[in-house]
């Protein structure tokens, strides 16, 4: 599962809040530059649709679609932020599939995620910068009990120039699915605020590297590439599922994608993207309700296209 990273033991999740609460209070006493002041707000939504996928055993296909929702709002330095995502499948004999038993239904039609987040920003001085978050969120095909993921985190930003910026996130995750865990991520952003010629962005994470390419044709009109792991939360599925012996049990549908995005700024920080990208090595994995590594098992679709449309601003 994607969420599968270096295991620690339970007790490490209040230890980030012992540890950054302290330093939270003594950058505010001694912050000179104030942080950010004023209040903004942004909603981003965007609608993917993906292509038929054909199972490697059978012939079963799906097809996908869905909409993303992230909505935040800054009050000085404090951003609460929430978030809905919701995808829906659509299978062709679905009857085939290895992963049911003597069922001519479909083995689910809708996941929902829903998120809700706490940051908290703190400038040290021209160059450095804190971020402390806590965020909480459920993902489930129909009961939301035992679907809950929590995370509290700490992004350390170091910006050298105008041109480089480098975050190290240090960050703790609990789901009910696998239990405590601890993830560490390398950011590296080039030119991430200029609006004329190339950009890039590269991501080392515990999970998987991910990079984007942009270009400014002008400063309204860009194109992006990009190269990235997507797919589905890990997903509670229902009490009722005829997938063999996960009844409660966990689900992720992942893939790895290759694509481009036009992006268009009609009003500043407002933005029109339409993207375009081929998803390969895609796999359904599913763990049952213990969340026991050992119960895992996988199966292998075929490779998809999938398009997407998208709308962000901020106000």
């Amino acid at each position: 599962m994607k969420h599968q990273k270096s295991k620690v033991r339970l007790f490490l999740f209040p230890c980030i809040f012992i540890f950054s609460f302290p330093a939270v209070v003594l950058a505010d006493a001694t912050d000179s530059t104030g942080g950010h002041h004023g209040n903004e707000s942004s909603i981003q939504i965007d609608y993917f649709s993906l292509g038929d996928s054909k199972s490697a055993i059978g012939n079963t296909q799906v097809g996908a679609a869905g909409m993303r929702i992230e909505a935040e709002y800054e009050m000085s330095d404090v951003a609460f932020s929430f978030g809905f995502e919701r995808w829906k499948y659509n299978w062709t004999n679905p009857e085939s599939l290895p992963f049911v038993s003597g069922v001519t239904d479909t083995p689910w039609s809708t996941f929902n995620t829903l998120q809700f987040g706490l940051a908290y920003e703190q400038e040290i001085n021209d160059r450095w910068e804190l971020n402390y978050y806590v965020e909480a969120e459920s993902s489930y095909e129909k009961e939301t009990s035992a679907s809950r993921e929590y995370e509290a985190g700490i992004d350390f930003t170091y910006e050298p120039s105008k041109a480089w910026s480098y975050t190290l996130n240090v960050n703790m995750e609990y789901l009910d699915a696998t239990g405590g865990e601890l993830g560490v991520d390398l950011e590296i952003e080039w030119n991430h605020d200029k609006k004329e010629g190339w950009s890039g962005e590269f991501e080392i994470s515990s999970e998987f590297p991910e990079t984007s390419l942009s270009y400014h044709f002008t400063r309204a009109l860009s194109t992006t590439m990009f190269y990235s792991e997507n797919g589905t939360n890990t997903i509670r599925l229902s009490d009722s599922s005829p997938v063999t012996g996960m009844q409660g049990g966990y689900f992720e549908d992942e893939y790895n994608s290759i694509g481009m995005k036009i992006n268009y700024e009609f009003l500043p920080e407002s933005y029109v993207t339409v993207g375009l990208q081929q998803n390969s090595g895609r796999r359904f994995s599913f763990v049952d309700s213990t969340g026991n590594d050992a119960s895992e098992i996988s199966y292998e679709f075929s490779d998809a296209i999938e398009a997407s449309i998208g709308l962000s601003y901020t106000f």
